[in-house]
């Protein structure tokens, strides 16, 4: 049994486990809590082969990733915040907590650098809930123009653009050019960000990571791999109640 490693969009590597069955006649990727990622490929398959084929999985295994985390979120043991920094906007936010006789609910912007969080503030979750919201609504308010901007830098077109907080990618690019971008990139550096709209631009044509890909990246941006190398560890940026 091999073992080796598959390096995710953000960063993150994953261990796999090769194994080969004696009986089998197509490549089968599972992927659990317990075992991790284990590809089993048929006897006397071309190894030289495997790569290209499990590179082409990353998706697939962050999807299931996704699920997993879904499944088993962290407690909501963290204190809500009474500041955040967005390095990617140089913004700096202060946060109050109100309990308002009426209801209304979620977190707000009040003014320059100030967000009221209204309604179950005695609840933590609900307070990360309502931040994580205003986070997804200011990426949208940010990162759309920010991506239409660097579109028409580029040149390269795209379908459409969501914008949520995905556990595991700070972005993806679909077949049809739709664009998904993590509100989380806006507490990360501003190049860091300005990396991963060049990233899923060049995706609207080149969908995979060949030489090819990169070569493009790397005629918008010349540090793509230096940043691309340094995003392993973007999660540090990331104050534990975004996590």
């Amino acid at each position: 049994m091999a073992v080796a490693v598959l390096e995710l969009a953000d960063g993150r590597r994953i261990p796999y486990r090769v194994t080969v069955s004696p009986r089998g006649h197509a490549i089968r990727f599972r992927l659990s809590a317990l075992g991790g990622l284990v590809v089993t490929i048929p006897r006397g398959f071309d190894r030289s082969r495997l790569g290209v084929i499990i590179d082409g999985k990353r998706d697939w295994v962050l999807h299931h990733l996704e699920l997993f985390e879904a499944a088993n979120p962290p407690p909501a043991t963290l204190t809500p915040p009474r500041e955040f920094r967005l390095l990617a906007l140089a913004e700096i936010w202060r946060v109050e907590y109100r309990t308002l006789s009426v209801k209304t609910g979620g977190a707000c912007t009040a003014g320059p650098g100030r967000i009221v969080v209204a309604d179950q503030v005695e609840n933590v979750a609900a307070c990360h809930v309502a931040l994580h919201r205003w986070l997804a609504r200011r990426g949208r308010d940010t990162l759309t123009p920010w991506l239409e901007r660097m579109s028409g830098e580029t040149g390269l077109q795209y379908g459409g653009v969501s914008i949520k907080g995905q556990r595991t990618r700070w972005g993806s690019c679909s077949a049809r050019g739709g664009i998904n971008l993590n509100y989380k990139l806006l507490f990360l550096p501003r190049e860091w960000v300005r990396y991963v709209l060049v990233h899923e631009l060049c995706h609207t044509v080149e969908l995979n990571h060949s030489p090819r890909f990169w070569d493009l990246v790397q005629r918008f941006e010349p540090r793509a791999r230096e940043i691309s190398a340094a995003l392993r560890n973007a999660r540090a940026y990331l104050p534990a109640w975004v996590l």
